[in-house]
């Protein structure tokens, strides 16, 4: 072939090669090689693997968890990822919603990778991704998918794999426009919808996309709004279209006319569909699906595009499914960007937020994001648009042509509107008042409704005015908010801020969207003037007098409400203001007040009275987490009160942050916010607005500006925490059922259609609900940040079978015809458990004195054995005669743990291995007489003439008022039994009461004994509690706590003292869980011996522990110690003369009973010589330790740096030296407790050694960690290791180079036999360097060493051996 063609044809290639290689650059989707589908553990590595790669380009969010607690995987594709860019709209692909239809799920994930594996490299996507925050879930329903079967074209049975893990299809599981329960509150909004559900419509109102499409299979359709229909009658075939029907319709098509198969209509036979679109309702009707939800409560257009006939085919039919829905994806993406885009911007230039963009003649709106952007899908042609904005004039329509090119750009500019209230910036009396709230409910009849709740001493009416979408009831899941103000005549800018406030509320309904939402959601009652007659008599820039502050009948109304403390000189009457406003409080189920007052500035919370009414002891409510949240609310938005200034010049009155608790500022009895949480669901703070009682009018703008936001932010917090519904198990509101949130003690009720709301600031919560007749319910719940969330409950009627068997092992004699025994048949009782199960109960009656007088039942493991080293815990009944119900908790509990341990339950078991119960019953004589008057029926107040055994008791330890003609027997028993049992902890059954009583020393430990209880006992309210403080029997606790080292705790089991005979088994089912609880003390706490270093006991001595004023002794024995203590990290003194006081430090687990044996030594005893002492340990709660010694082989001590790394880091986490006796401490954080870490050891001149260690999971040191080094010896000046590493690479270079040389001469041998040579002949010129000039030959050559030469033979003859005809050429060899 001639050279010039091979030239054209070499240059060709090259360009073919060129273009194929840049063909394939352009189209890179190497996904389609060995297709599958992405599992989720799958999905996660993938997508985190593509944020990785494309940083700059996505980003992967999570949106929720399924129910199964999968994250719903998001990732954003979009250029500079990192940072906003509110001028690109946002378009989302959602997919799998049903779990079982594939195919969308996994072209969501190729069109992740195609998008970002080509970007910059393909025009088409470089300009989508420039233009477009595209977001693409590949599934709605992971757990769904995770259930279903490749290969599997129809649903299997029970929908498995469709529905999500609760069985509920997502696509029906929306909000519904024709739904004729449909309210515009989150109760109805989110309550009871799935999480999926939830998260994807939290998603969707949040972020405002402009167009969508959910991916389904099963069909080959596109299917547009709407998908439900008005006509309930009919499941398909009449069309349900939208206001946007023209642009849906275009939508659809785009998609489906880029798509052969769907275009054709018939793909899935017999379903035909003109073109492959169809209107949703058209085909069949949805209610609750997804795409509606998209059109109706955001800006988002969404479609619905069923892909494949097959829900879920082959994976190898994937490329297929690609490269026929491809170009259909990337069209219908391109049409985010038709129609009018814009910003809404006020006159200064500033975005406006939630403008209402309307186009004359379609009756659907999109608004506007924060930064003012919006975009208007439409159809090419020309539309009349303008912006509607709260608080704003609007503007003209603005006319404009929208062609199909590119979307038009449309910016409109909108101005505020001044404010009309100015002209009710003046003072009202009661006349004016009355006429401005008549005529503004007349004005707006159809969200306001005026009522009198009642008169006034000089009869004039107590206006309240309601606010509210569809005023005049109560309305299910729609809580209920008061305001109430001028309860003190005199202070009036409550008075006034009310009335301004209505005004404001009625005015921006329409166009506010804050504020429309907040009526829509939440019933208003605003009370402008509790003291109508006051407010009439008091005067004019009044600063700070009392004249007008009281009603007509002269008496503070905030001092007349009932007390918990009981009544004063001021509420033994309530005034007809007062009434009133009890009688409506109590009417409607209040969640949230505020009690409006003036002449200071601060936000108070209760409680306003304490025990002892002295001031400046705060008193705290148990929901006081909540209140000072909602103080600091109404505080830190007001724009003075959180800078907690006082009001006169000079004042030592201050207020930090500007809230306080009512009695740490002043107590005051019969105040009307403690009144509401006593005695209501209601939580009320009182929130004083000004120092100045009754201003001029020319201050009230200033107060309007500095309270408003305050009081519209107060507001919205009646939303916050938890609310739902308690149903019957057949769906009927439950009204007055009790919830109670685990470790608060204050319950709400339910309202008359079982809606509840419970005020809670974040956290996790355990809700439950009780009702007589059914059976409690416990959730747990969790409070989200800045919110809150709903939770239904629904109750089983009530089976007592069935409660003893799922929690009292079917002790049917505990809940079945329960009644109070007599001292005899109580005995009896206890004594028959004994004949029931002899390993481990023993009835002990009349053995010595104490038991002939006061019997007792001892239930522990291997009864009879040695008791010295289990924990000794007593349970007591009848300290008082009038308290007997806690002779029948007594005897249920001894029934309820010897059946548990007998079945093999393990909790009882380990119980009763670590400790022995002593069941005492029948203290007081006196019960004898009790139930020989009882009927049967409830007597909550049983009070006795005669001294009863505690205060007897307390009589005989003080000797005061001691009786002459009393023996005190059983008091002496009873104080045998104290001395010679040395209970580690007492618990006394007690009535009339359901607080929780313990000694004052050692408060700290025994409140956490306390809390064990009384957060786990059911809170009712079966019975109204009432003050008893009792003084005698708190001092008798502290007494016996410090005469007899015994603490003891009383709980109270119901307010009622004695409850009916039915009732003891409702008392029972509500205490069983708490004294459960508090009884598993007994698995937590530190035992051991004490002994001296031959390993005698010490047997006299004690323990001082830090927190307590106990003393542990030890047992007189073996010198054992028990000490049952709380978790927590303690320091223990050991004393025993003339022993060395030894001090340690202890950290107590949950659940662990730990053994710590101690060594005493004496005092005179020799120290040894060169003896080793530990190295003292600071108690730091915040750090854990390591310890122990770094040694060289000969067990010398070795100066060492030690360090410390977390496993497979090579960053240190702690560094330190060992001391010159080769002592460590080392100090980590105390999160590395229980986790393993690195310990490198090094010291110079020796090799360095690594150990893993495992950190003391329950110990803060863990100790005797050795380290022994080896010495590094030098060679040479070299360290040895080092010289034996180079000796060794330099031997193994020699070894490598003699073999090289040897193989080098073993080839080279047959060479140097021969030589090369030729003949020149003698006529020859030509050039000797000529290559072509001879031809070389190979002859044999011999050294004179091989053959010497004989005499005859000349150099001829050595040279020429064979003629020219017997010679070779090289290339002939």
């Amino acid at each position: 072939m001639p050279t010039r063609f091979k030239l054209i044809l070499f240059l060709f290639t090259i360009l073919i090669s060129e273009c194929v290689s840049r063909s394939l650059e352009e189209e890179n989707e190497p996904f389609l090689t060995a297709p599958k589908y992405t599992k989720y553990d799958e999905l996660l590595k993938l997508f985190d693997s593509l944020e990785t790669t494309y940083p700059d380009l996505a980003k992967i969010y999570s949106i929720g968890k399924s129910v199964e607690g999968r994250r719903l995987l998001v990732i954003q594709i979009s250029t500079d990822i990192k940072n906003e860019h509110s001028e690109r709209p946002s378009f989302k692909f959602v997919a799998n919603m049903h779990g079982d239809e594939s195919v969308g799920r996994e072209l969501v994930v190729f069109l992740a990778q195609y998008l970002l594996y080509n970007y910059g490299k393909v025009d088409r996507i470089t300009k989508l991704l420039n233009e477009t925050d595209i977001h693409l879930m590949p599934s709605l329903n992971p757990d769904g998918f995770e259930a279903s079967w490749e290969g599997s074209c129809e649903t299997l049975n029970d929908y498995k794999g469709r529905n999500n893990a609760k069985g509920v299809d997502l696509n029906r599981d929306f909000p519904d426009q024709f739904d004729k329960n449909k309210s515009n509150d989150d109760e109805y909004m989110f309550g009871g919808r799935q999480p999926e559900t939830v998260a994807l419509m939290r998603w969707v109102m949040s972020k405002q996309f402009t167009l969508s499409a959910n991916l389904h299979g099963g069909a080959v359709v596109a299917s547009y709004p709407y998908d439900s229909s008005a006509d309930e009658k009919r499941d398909c075939c009449v069309e349900s279209t939208t206001p946007d029907d023209g642009v849906f319709k275009h939508l659809a098509s785009v998609y489906a006319s880029a798509n052969e198969d769907m275009h054709k209509g018939d793909a899935c036979e017999p379903e035909k569909f003109s073109n492959g679109l169809t209107n949703g309702a058209f085909w069949y009707t949805v209610k609750g699906g997804m795409q509606d939800f998209n059109y109706l409560h955001s800006n988002c257009f969404e479609v619905t595009f069923e892909l494949s006939c097959c829900k879920y085919p082959s994976a190898s039919e994937l490329p297929k499914f690609w490269k026929k829905n491809k170009e259909s994806l990337l069209a219908y993406m391109e049409q985010t960007n038709i129609g009018v885009q814009g910003f809404v911007l006020d006159e200064s230039g500033n975005p406006v937020q939630n403008a209402v963009i309307k186009v004359q003649g379609i009756n659907h709106t999109v608004k506007t994001t924060k930064d003012g952007a919006y975009w208007r899908l439409l159809l090419p042609g020309e539309y009349n648009i303008t912006a509607v904005a709260a608080g704003y004039s609007t503007p003209p329509p603005s006319t404009i042509h929208v062609t199909a090119e590119s979307p038009m750009k449309l910016n409109l500019t909108v101005h505020r509107r001044p404010r009309t209230l100015t002209d009710d910036f003046f003072h009202h009396n009661y006349e004016a008042m009355e006429k401005f709230l008549k005529d503004l409910n007349a004005e707006y009849l159809d969200i306001t409704r005026l009522t009198s709740i009642g008169k006034s001493v000089e009869g004039r009416d107590l206006y309240v005015l309601e606010i509210t979408k569809d005023p005049g009831h109560h309305i299910a899941g729609k809580p209920e908010f008061k305001y109430v103000a001028n309860m003190h005549g005199n202070e009036v800018v409550g008075r006034e801020m009310l009335l301004l406030l209505a005004k404001y509320l009625c005015q921006e309904y329409t166009s506010d969207q804050r504020i429309q939402k907040l009526l829509n959601t939440t019933r208003i009652h605003l009370m402008p003037s509790m003291n109508p007659d006051g407010y009439e008599h008091s005067r004019l820039r009044d600063y700070k007098s009392t004249r007008g502050r009281n009603n007509a009948h002269d008496v503070d109304l905030n001092r007349n409400f009932p007390d918990q403390f009981g009544p004063t000189s001021d509420n033994l009457e309530q005034e007809p203001e007062t009434r009133a406003v009890m009688n409506w409080s109590q009417s409607i189920p209040f969640v949230l007040s505020a009690n409006l007052h003036g002449g200071s500035l601060v936000a108070n919370y209760p409680y306003d009275a304490n025990s002892r009414m002295v001031d400046g002891i705060e008193n705290l409510t148990p929901d006081n987490d909540v209140f000072l949240h909602l103080a600091h609310v109404y505080s830190d938005a007001h724009h003075k009160m959180h800078l907690g200034q006082p009001c006169a010049r000079g004042s030592l009155e201050r207020f930090p942050e500007g809230i306080t608790n009512g009695a740490k500022w002043y107590t005051l009895a019969g105040g009307m916010q403690d009144w509401n949480y006593l005695h209501t669901n209601d939580m009320e703070i009182t929130l004083e607005l000004g120092c100045y009682k009754f201003p001029p009018a020319s201050d009230l703008p200033s107060y309007w500006d500095d309270n408003r936001e305050a009081l519209i932010a107060f507001i919205e917090q009646v939303h916050y925490g938890v609310h739902g519904f308690v149903h019957s198990h057949i769906g009927h509101g439950l009204a007055n059922a009790t919830v109670s949130v685990g470790g608060i003690r204050h319950n709400v009720k339910t309202a008359h259609f079982g809606d509840y709301y419970r005020l809670l600031v974040p956290g996790t919560y355990n809700i439950s609900v009780s009702k007589d007749g059914y059976e409690n319910v416990t959730e747990q719940v969790t409070v989200p940040e800045n919110g809150s969330i709903s939770l239904n409950f629904t109750l089983m009627p009530d089976d007592p079978q069935h409660w003893s068997s799922a929690y009292d092992f079917r002790v049917l004699e505990n809940i079945v015809n329960t009644r109070y025994h007599t001292p005899l048949e109580m005995y009896a009782a206890l004594a028959e458990l004994e004949n029931r199960f002899p390993d481990i109960a023993e009835f002990r009656a009349g053995d010595s004195f104490k038991t002939a007088t006061l019997h007792e039942l001892k239930i522990t493991d291997d009864a009879g054995s040695p008791e010295e080293t289990k924990f000794h815990i007593a349970l007591i009944s009848n300290l008082y005669g009038s308290q007997p119900l806690g002779q029948e908790m007594l005897l249920n509990f001894a029934r309820h743990i010897s059946t548990a341990y007998q079945i093999g339950e393990p909790v009882h078991r380990r119980l009763l291995k670590n400790a022995v119960f002593h069941f005492i019953p029948n203290l007081d004589p006196l019960y004898e007489k009790v139930l020989r008057n009882f009927d049967g029926n409830e007597k909550c107040d049983v009070e006795l003439l005669e001294e009863e055994f505690g205060d007897s008791l307390y009589g005989y330890l003080t000797k005061k008022d001691v009786n002459p003609l009393s023996n005190y027997s059983r008091e002496k028993a009873f104080v045998e039994l104290l001395e010679s049992e040395k209970f580690d902890l007492v618990l006394e059954f007690s009535s009339g009461t359901e607080d929780v009583a313990f000694p004052d020393f050692s408060k700290n430990i025994h409140e956490q004994f306390a809390a064990r209880y009384r957060d786990n006992r059911a809170l009712v309210d079966r019975y109204d509690c009432k003050p008893r403080n009792n003084v005698v029997h708190g001092n008798l606790i502290d007494l016996l706590f410090e005469r007899f080292n015994t603490p003891v705790i009383s709980v109270g089991l119901s307010c009622c003292k004695m409850p009916s005979n039915a009732d003891i088994a409702w008392v029972w089912r509500d205490n069983l869980r708490g004294i459960m609880k508090f009884v598993e003390v007994a698995n937590t706490g530190v035992v051991g011996y004490v002994k001296n270093e031959e390993g005698g006991a010490v047997r006299g001595a004690s323990l001082a522990i830090t927190g307590t004023s106990r003393q542990y002794r030890v047992s007189p024995n073996l010198a054992r110690y028990r000490a049952l203590l709380p978790p927590g990290d303690y320091r223990v003194i050991v004393r025993c003369h003339p022993y060395r006081d030894q001090i340690l430090n202890w950290r107590v687990v949950e659940g662990v009973i730990k053994q710590k044996d101690v060594i005493m030594k004496r005092v005179d005893s020799d120290t040894v010589p060169n003896s080793l002492q530990p190295i003292p340990i600071q108690n730091n709660p915040d750090s854990v330790y390591i310890t122990g010694l770094a040694l060289d082989y000969n067990s010398q001590p070795l100066p060492t740096d030690l360090k410390v790394y977390p496993v497979e880091s090579k960053r240190p986490l702690a560094v330190n030296t060992s001391d010159s006796n080769g002592r460590f401490l080392i100090s980590l954080p105390v999160t590395y407790m229980g986790r393993e870490v690195r310990i490198l050891a090094e010291s110079d001149g020796y090799i360095s050694i690594s150990r893993h260690v495992k950190v003391s999971g329950s110990e803060n040191v863990t100790p005797n960690i050795l380290f022994k080094l080896e010495p590094d010896d030098k060679v040479l000046g070299m360290p040895r290791l080092i010289f034996v590493m180079v000796a060794g690479i330099i031997g193994v270079g020699l070894v490598t180079l003699g073999a090289w040389c040897f193989s080098c001469r073993e080839r080279s041998k047959d060479s140097r036999r021969d030589y090369l040579f030729t003949q020149l002949p003698a006529d020859d010129k030509r050039p000797l360097c000529d290559d072509n000039a001879y031809d070389i030959v190979r002859k044999p050559y011999y050294d004179e060493e091989d053959i010497p030469p004989s005499d005859t033979d000349s150099e001829d003859e050595v040279v020429i051996l064979r003629s020219d005809s017997e010679w070779k050429t090289i290339e002939q060899e």
